[in-house]
């Protein structure tokens, strides 16, 4: 062996396939990307590696810095981000791809992308456009299909294509990490389950983020302590989730609700779930015999996901859900701020589509060329699908600025 030499693309790759089990997507496609690339010779990664990297280094990933994950930012240092959530999520489904000898580079370029589309505001914000585009009969605004939809179309990196001329893989990935779709990007197959088992994998990791990450936000800003003291309802809510922390796993999770006190109890869930995870999918990877990745894709075809949890766990975490959706979503301050994100939200919406004038130069030139290239199978052009690209692509901060902007005669322009 050779000790002063570099390893390239193919070395890397063969390498990295030796580790992976046989259901594992080793490598992508043969014409996985949207456009032809003139790959170096001399290149030190791979393919998925190169989509995660071109994910990172794009204005929509550092943009997520500043976009509400649930509470908001400004509120205080320590709340999550849609930048700091996707990083959980990469973490957690690398985890369990490790485990279960998927390939990493594949689920981490699919966690780290799957929430580019986001809206500011979280996901009041989404519902507002999504609403307002259903009624005017121009499609939906959900964010994973907004993701697939900067990656393939808004983002830029090169003259040659539009896009980031991403894998099918990771885009296919990214569209299914969320059940709700429109029908579009029928290249990627949007009604079947994901046809990468890593795809399937941060599908799942991204609930487990959410669901335990927010729960310990709301408890460690003491909100959740506020609601409870305020409502019986809640109490009562509160309570039986302590019940099901406690009894799911045996009295080891110990739930506190003050933020005086430590929250270690969510790093105990999430290692609970993350086992369940790799057992209920190694579980269903025996029942269904599945002997190589073509499997898996074939399977998909079908209507099956092989990633998940066995009966007693699925159990468990759908009453978590349950639980988290209607007593950590339903805080009554969070309802406050989805009230104003719908205000400011829908509000830009509204003055955009009556006076597109008011659009900066770049956004009005897009308004009045509505040409897609040719292939793309996204949402047809309009003048609306437009206005919710610009203000998809807004942080939390900028959406004030320019809601002020436009309604605060005592605002600066």
């Amino acid at each position: 062996m050779e000790l002063y030499r570099p390893r390239y693309k193919k070395e890397l790759e063969a390498l990295a396939a030796a580790q992976l089990m046989p259901y594992a997507c080793a490598a992508p496609a043969p014409d996985s990307r949207q456009y032809p690339e003139q790959e170096a010779l001399e290149d030190n990664r791979g393919s998925f590696q190169r989509d995660r990297d071109r994910i990172i280094h794009c204005q929509a990933f550092r943009r997520l810095m500043y976009k509400t994950q649930v509470f908001v930012n400004q509120e205080g240092d320590s709340f999550r981000t849609r930048l700091t959530h996707s990083l959980e999520v990469s973490q957690i489904a690398r985890g369990i791809s490790k485990s279960l000898g998927l390939n990493e580079d594949l689920t981490e370029a699919i966690a780290l992308g799957h929430d580019l589309g986001h809206t500011p505001f979280g996901h009041a914000a989404e519902e507002c456009l999504d609403a307002r585009l259903q009624k005017l009969g121009q499609g939906r605004y959900l964010h994973n299909e907004q993701s697939v939809r900067l990656v393939s179309l808004l983002e830029t990196r090169s003259h040659a294509y539009p896009g980031l001329n991403l894998t099918r893989e990771v885009r296919e990935g990214m569209l299914k990490h969320n059940r709700d779709r429109s029908g579009i990007y029928a290249s990627l197959d949007p009604q079947q389950p994901c046809s990468t088992l890593e795809g399937q994998v941060v599908s799942l990791a991204d609930t487990v983020a959410y669901l335990c990450h927010d729960l310990q936000d709301a408890v460690q800003s003491g909100q959740l302590l506020q609601a409870v003291s305020r409502s019986p309802e809640f109490a009562r809510g509160i309570q039986e989730l302590e019940q099901l922390l406690s009894d799911g796993s045996q009295g080891e999770i110990v739930f506190h609700l003050s933020p005086y006190q430590d929250t270690f109890f969510i790093n105990v869930l999430i290692h609970k779930l993350v086992l369940g995870l790799i057992q209920g999918t190694l579980h269903r990877l025996e029942e269904y015999q599945v002997k190589d990745f073509s499997q898996v894709q074939q399977l998909a075809r079908q209507g099956v996901t092989l990633a998940g949890f066995d009966a007693e766990d699925r159990r468990f975490f759908a009453a978590l859900r349950r639980l988290v959706y209607r007593y950590v979503y339903g805080i009554h301050t969070i309802a406050i701020m989805d009230d104003k994100a719908e205000l400011v939200v829908g509000g830009l919406f509204d003055r955009f589509c009556a006076r597109p004038q008011l659009l900066p130069e770049d956004w009005r030139y897009r308004c009045q060329h509505l040409t897609y290239p040719a292939g793309y199978d996204g949402q047809a052009p309009s003048p609306e699908r437009v206005i919710c690209d610009y203000i998809g692509s807004m942080t939390d901060r900028f959406a004030l600025e320019e809601y002020d902007r436009l309604f605060d005669p005592r605002a600066k322009i």
